[in-house]
């Protein structure tokens, strides 16, 4: 087939001299690989950089041609009437560039991994509070200040001499997670029954069957009639779910080999932080507060403190002995260390370096449905997705029909399971109003202007900040994007109608989850927020060896949850010390 031989020689041009086909690009340009926007000598131009990520800058480009139309026939500069907003798409951190900012000619930035304290104190970010706190313009009674949680507002408002400063505000809320393909999981009626078959004591009996038992369980949430209803509750039902998934023929996970250890650690975070929950995440970046979850390792198991332990500034590496970090730790362990889950296509891809992201959302697309590769359950990703995979889908169109495109392939953002069952039955026993899961945020995404922008231009960037962040703007991004931006609001069900079935899904599990926003204010945080970090906390030390990855303990030496779980604590320990 002609789409696995492009799978195959993209995967040998990756393995032989690090060249990938579907590397992001470095360069100034479009992320779809067009040539840059000539400049424009009769309009005044807003340099704008944005990320060269997951989410694409089709967002971008549409508030681009509204708001240069908006303002066709204003006069920034004698001469000349309108404004370009020129934008540079580039994979480059913040913090990576802190010196080249002040002489790169970006003005605002749309970025990713930014250390908001560090950019601060560097002296590159201008104050743009007026852009934050100012309401009514364009038709929007909300400003962006009102869209921000009171944890946002006390990490990112400065308190200065005159009062509160803004210097960022967030961007993109990026989440990491399980995506199902709905369509499979129909077909193959991979959802557990609300009780198991009397007269079928396999693993079968599970499991819906359309003649005998077809009522699907009331799923992680605990309600009926709801979008998750038969989906595992436990991880001991996710384990149960991907060997049923296996015994059927179809591949229960994939994911990016070339980058396992990130997207992998990266659902490990996801995990601990749905078992702890907000609050109890929080402590591990304010540093102050009761840790309830703590315990130790006895005999190869979890065993959780008789008492509760006061957090602060003398004691915050205690937080290493969490449990939900333990139980994430054993999920990825046995998911990892369990071969016939993995996407093993044609070879063992789960852990190759030349497999990477774009191949893996490329076989999750094609499954089952190509003739050629096997059917594939669920993809270890980020929200992100279906903007990265936008190639795939086009593709598809092309040579397959319209139904394949996204907006017409079903897809969801899988509640994630809870890791015992006694944490499922507290989920279930909350009402229906209540907040059922958490997700973390730890991209950390951000939107601002460089502090050197010429001083005439600034009413230009900050108008420009606040038009992309009014409510419409915050609408279209999502209906583009099939993502939120990191700020309070919501969309009309008119509104939702143009989002794909996986849009609506996280839309949906969004609702019915706290956020964690892995920063706070306070200044054990800010002094050191590189080694605070949510990826960073999961660092550990087996049989005097170190560990910055959890995955690559379990995949390259064999290490199990407890050792990592258990090591995790000296190195916390150490890394504390240092703070002072």
């Amino acid at each position: 087939m002609k789409h696995f031989a492009k799978k195959v020689t993209a995967a040998i041009l990756t393995a032989i001299g690090g060249f990938s086909l579907f590397a992001c690009g470095t360069g100034t340009g479009t992320s779809d690989g067009n040539p840059p926007e000539q400049i424009d000598s009769e309009r005044t131009q807003l340099y704008v950089f944005n990320f060269d990520g997951g989410f694409g800058s089709e967002w971008l480009s549409a508030a681009k041609e509204k708001y240069e139309e908006l303002h066709k026939d204003d006069v920034y500069e004698e001469g000349k009437k309108g404004v370009q907003i020129y934008v540079t798409v580039k994979k480059s951190f913040p913090n990576d560039i802190i010196s080249q900012i002040p002489d790169n000619r970006e003005e605002i930035y749309f970025t990713e991994s930014a250390h908001y304290y560090t950019l601060k104190n560097a002296g590159v970010l201008g104050d743009i509070t007026e852009a934050v706190t100012e309401k009514g313009t364009y038709d929007d009674p909300l400003s962006i200040e009102d869209r921000l949680t009171a944890e946002q507002k006390a990490y990112l408002g400065v308190e200065e001499t005159d009062g509160t400063h803004y210097y960022g505000i967030p961007h993109y809320a990026a989440y990491w997670g399980i995506i199902y393909n709905i369509e499979l999981f129909d077909d193959g009626g991979y959802y557990f029954a609300d009780e198991p078959d009397p007269e079928d004591d396999s693993l079968a009996g599970l499991f819906i069957n359309k003649r005998t038992n077809p009522k699907k369980s009331a799923g992680p949430d605990g309600e009926y009639g709801t979008s998750d209803d038969g989906l595992p509750a436990t991880y001991d039902e996710f384990y149960k779910l991907c060997d049923y998934i296996a015994r059927d023929g179809c591949i229960p996970l994939i994911w990016s080999g070339k980058n396992y250890t990130d997207y992998l650690n990266s659902i490990i975070q996801s995990l601990a932080a749905d078992y702890d929950g907000k609050d109890q995440t929080m402590l591990n970046y304010t540093s102050y507060g009761s840790a309830e979850t703590l315990g130790k390792i006895e005999n190869g198991s979890f065993v959780k403190d008789v008492q509760s332990t006061q957090i602060d500034e003398e004691n915050g590496w205690e937080l290493s002995r969490q449990a939900g970090k333990y139980y994430a730790l054993q999920f990825m362990e046995k998911v990892i260390k369990t071969t016939d889950w993995h996407n093993d296509i044609a070879e063992n891809l789960a852990f190759s370096p030349a497999y990477t992201h774009m191949n893996a959302q490329e076989d999750f697309l094609y499954a089952n449905e190509d003739g050629v590769t096997p059917g594939v359950a669920m993809l270890l990703d980020g929200c992100w997705w279906q903007s990265e995979a936008q190639g795939t889908f086009n593709d598809m169109v092309d040579s397959m029909g319209d139904e394949y495109a996204k907006e017409n392939r079903r897809f969801g953002f899988m509640p994630l399971p809870k890791a015992t069952e006694e944490k499922a039955e507290e989920n279930r026993a909350n009402g229906a109003d209540a907040k059922k899961f958490t997700l973390i945020d730890a991209q950390y995404s951000m939107c601002f202007m460089k502090s050197n922008i010429e001083e005439w231009k600034k009413p230009l960037a900050l108008d420009f900040i606040r038009f992309v962040n009014t409510q419409a703007q915050l609408v279209e991004y999502t209906q583009i994007t099939n993502t939120t931006k990191a700020l309070t609001y919501s969309l009309t069900d008119e509104e939702k109608e143009v989002l794909t079935p996986f849009g609506l899904s996280l839309l949906e599990y969004q609702g019915k989850s706290d956020i964690v926003y892995p920063y706070s204010n306070r200044a054990i945080y800010v002094n050191n927020q590189s080694q605070m970090r949510s990826a960073v906390l999961f660092s550990s030390r087996v049989n005097g060896k170190d560990y910055t990855y959890a995955t690559r303990a379990f995949h390259e030496d064999g290490v199990t949850a407890a050792e990592y779980f258990s090591g995790m604590e000296i190195v916390s320990k150490e890394r504390w010390e240092l703070f002072g």
